[in-house]
């Protein structure tokens, strides 16, 4: 019961703010996790340009997807064109953001200098998020299966389900390394000893997008500011 009313309060809530979004002509702009710190930059610089603040959600991309396609109410959603594809939304049209990025991730001590690093016996656990549920899990496993180490290192290999929960091992060093994106590293590299990106020619290409839903004016708006060189360099400082 108590799980029932929290669930429907939770969705009361969130259909509260799309309700207030559309009134005040708000664009909904939903993100990944992983590129919250980048969003919350750009639409800050939005605001100051435009007097519009955009209404934001954040979560792993599962959930932002079923959430925008239950509700009908978001206007635009970044993440991997790869996800978005698979997402069962009838995006209206895709821009592109940038390339993501693939790196290793290593705790105190530890360095990725190459494949190689990887079967030396100062790397015990290497953690990556789920390659079927994940683009940087899927673009790790294949960087392991181009190098022929994917059943080498079979033993060695921590599957976790989010980017997040292999940055939350590597920072509390229940494994020497782990793969996540750039965008991330960035956001945790305090935490960790240090991060080395893998060369793009190694992996399937991860092209970022934002993906227009309802093209409203306001939505339209914000499209074109994504677009504009300040935004750009924004977007570029944070990875991709």
């Amino acid at each position: 019961m108590k799980h029932a009313a929290s669930l429907f309060f939770t969705l009361l809530t969130i259909s509260m703010c799309f309700s207030n979004a559309h009134a005040a002509d708000k664009a909904v702009l939903a993100s990944g996790a992983g590129y919250k710190k980048m969003v919350s930059e750009l639409c800050a610089d939005y605001q100051q340009k435009t007097g519009k603040k955009p209404e934001l959600i954040y979560g792993n991309m599962a959930r932002v997807t079923s959430q925008a396609k239950v509700s009908g109410k978001v206007d635009l959603i970044i993440g991997a064109k790869w996800f978005l594809d698979r997402s069962g939304i009838k995006f209206k049209r895709m821009e592109p953001l940038g390339k993501g990025r693939l790196v290793a991730a290593c705790i105190q001590g530890k360095e990725f200098k190459d494949s190689s690093t990887l079967e030396s016996d100062e790397i015990s656990r290497i953690a990556l998020p789920d390659p079927k549920r994940a683009i940087y899990g899927r673009a790790a496993f294949n960087y392991l299966k181009n190098k022929g180490l994917d059943k080498k290192l079979k033993d060695k290999l921590v599957i976790v389900a989010t980017v997040p929960q292999v940055s939350s091992y590597v920072i509390s060093k229940e494994v020497d390394l782990g793969f996540i994106n750039l965008t991330h590293a960035l956001n945790i590299q305090d935490k960790i000893g240090s991060y080395t990106e893998i060369k793009l020619e190694d992996y399937p290409p991860i092209e970022i997008v934002v993906g227009i839903i309802n093209e409203t004016q306001e939505a339209r708006n914000l499209l074109e500011y994504i677009s504009s060189t300040t935004a750009q360099d924004i977007i570029k400082k944070h990875g991709l």
